[in-house]
């Protein structure tokens, strides 16, 4: 197959990532890397190509996962203090340091900021956003400082990925129109100018890499989930306590028979009320519209998730805990502050933060291990390859082929995978017909794979 001028290490580090996360990262990143035979890469609506591009920019220096890695986290840093000082004049900044370390120290917060994920960089959007609306109604910040970054930040979270102008951005745009005293059409025309971008982009993708918007739009439909309505509250409960993903539609195989960490829904109960006792605290005061506003879009983001998402996924709802984090923030602030229990409040919130994050870090380790040791690419890799199995190649698993160094399909939906697989063969210099399909030994990990003739 022959590659384009982008770097394979955009594949490599790509592929050793997928090992220990989702089912996504290496395909994505493969074909940006040119694997597919031609320019063209899969439609899936997540992180769009040009935010990749600026997201993995190590790459192209240097293969190192553990690049990848420290590149990751130092911008998922600073995104995260950037969201929190969009914020500040809102809320002291010790209450934003409180609420950074409730959200930075989550476990699929640590997870995702590591790996190549748009969840949570939509969290960073939703957070900024909500921030810098606030500052430019009430007028903190000067029009010409604060509206432009008001458009950046709406481009950002649709460049990030296209859905998010109803699953993030519907209650800040809404915000404007219903509030009376926010009613400024510079803050509505700056975030449809960002959209717009983000859309256009999209767009301009489309008949780049992708033959048109139509085809664009046709490979999306093909990305899992399907679109429909679902109620996805008792999976997504369950990954309150740990899993990265539960799917019990699927079958048994994919639901996990316990709760992970039980102890854990204790520390989200009281998460949840402290959340409920801030906005309780800041509801005579000022504060009073931002607190609301961040959880009726915190709740918004969960809302469309449960329901247009049929299985759980913790990543889904990073948006919603950014946001909840500010109120629950205000909560230990109030509880740190009564006179009568002043000191006593101060000792339970420090505990609390403390064991939140030690129990967060131990889900994060634990679901890591569990992950390590259920999937065993590594040594799928390696049967392979004693058999022959050697690039060009097409297999069904996207980390199995990083490990063998074949190309793979981008679909875990098996009604989808044979049509998927055509359509990167048929782009291949020589087409499907340049491919024949190789059935391996019926009792071993992977039936059949694609070699060139």
């Amino acid at each position: 197959m022959k590659p384009s001028g982008r770097p394979k290490s955009l594949a490599r580090a790509g592929g050793a990532a997928q090992a220990d996360g989702d089912h996504v990262q290496d395909t994505r990143l493969r074909e940006m890397s040119g694997d597919a035979g031609n320019r063209r890469r899969p439609a899936r609506l997540g992180p769009e190509s040009l935010a990749w591009l600026i997201l993995v920019s190590v790459l192209f220096v240097t293969a190192s996962l553990t690049a990848l890695r420290v590149w990751m986290a130092a911008l998922s840093g600073l995104a995260l203090f950037g969201s929190l000082l969009c914020w500040r004049g809102l809320r002291t900044a010790w209450v934003l340091a409180i609420a950074g370390l409730i959200f930075g120290s989550l476990a699929i917060t640590e997870l995702s900021g590591v790996q190549v994920y748009p969840d949570l960089w939509a969290g960073f959007g939703a957070l900024a956003i909500t921030g810098l609306l606030l500052q430019a109604v009430q007028g903190r910040l000067r029009s010409r400082f604060v509206l432009p970054l008001i458009a950046f930040v709406a481009f950002v979270i649709v460049l990030m990925r296209p859905q998010n102008m109803a699953f993030v951005l519907i209650p800040t745009f809404f915000a404007p129109l219903v509030v009376r005293g926010w009613r400024k059409p510079g803050v509505l025309i700056a975030m449809i100018i960002g959209m717009a971008a983000g859309i256009l982009e999209w767009v301009a993708e489309a008949y780049v890499w992708f033959g048109g918007l139509g085809s664009r739009i046709q490979l999306a439909g093909q990305e899992p989930p399907k679109f429909g309505l679902n109620f996805s509250l008792p999976m997504q409960i369950r990954t309150l306590s740990g899993p990265w993903y539960t799917n019990c539609t699927t079958g048994p195989g994919h639901c996990p028979p316990s709760y992970g960490y039980p102890v854990m829904y204790l520390w989200w109960l009281v998460f949840f009320a402290l959340a409920a006792l801030g906005l309780f605290a800041a509801w005579r005061l000022r504060s009073r519209a931002s607190s609301v506003l961040a959880l009726v879009t915190g709740a918004w983001v969960a809302m469309c998730y449960l329901l247009f998402v049929p299985f759980g996924a913790p990543r889904y709802f990073l948006p919603t805990w950014a946001l909840l984090a500010i109120v629950a923030a205000d909560g230990i602030a109030w509880l740190a502050r009564v006179p009568k229990w002043k000191t006593t409040g101060a000792v339970l919130a420090g505990a609390f933060l403390l064991s939140w994050a030690v129990s967060q870090h131990v889900v994060l380790v634990g679901e890591a291990a569990n992950a390590a040791s259920s999937r065993q690419f590594v040594q799928r890799a390696e049967v392979l390859k004693k058999l022959g199995i050697k690039p060009p190649c097409a297999v069904g698993s996207p980390s199995v082929a990083y490990f063998v160094g074949c190309t793979a399909r981008w679909t875990a939906e098996p009604a989808d995978a044979g049509v998927t697989m055509k359509w990167i063969l048929a782009r291949t210099p020589g087409g499907v017909k340049a491919w024949r399909k190789v059935h391996l030994h019926p009792g071993g990990p992977d039936k059949y794979v694609w070699v060139r003739r």
